[in-house]
């Protein structure tokens, strides 16, 4: 008999599924959708490493371009995403680098 009042009692508003009994609509919060292998994205390059690869920021993650140059605005493929890292290579060159490298 105490197990049965023990278990009677342990109704939480807060974690039940309240929303079910409410009168008020759910309100649809769009979904921002992930970055697939495959997908093409807009970047413009912000830096450049050591390797030649082009380093730019899409949805908060980083993007690393094959064989872009500094400060040029490029579509992408993605090949490869690593944790908050994607390696994408060039598809088109939307614009081309105003920066000039002197030797």
């Amino acid at each position: 008999m105490a197990r049965h009042r023990a278990r009677k009692h342990r109704w939480n508003p807060y974690t039940s599924e309240v929303q079910r009994f409410s009168v008020y609509p759910r309100i649809q919060v769009p979904r921002e959708e992930g970055l697939r292998k495959g997908q093409e994205i807009t970047v413009t390059i912000r830096d450049v490493d050591e390797k030649g690869r082009g380093i730019s920021s899409y949805r908060g993650k980083t993007v690393i371009v094959y064989n872009a140059s500094l400060g040029s605005k490029v579509k992408a493929r993605i090949v490869k995403i690593v944790g908050d890292t994607v390696y994408a290579e060039i598809t088109n060159t939307l614009k081309d680098s105003d920066v000039e490298y002197q030797e």
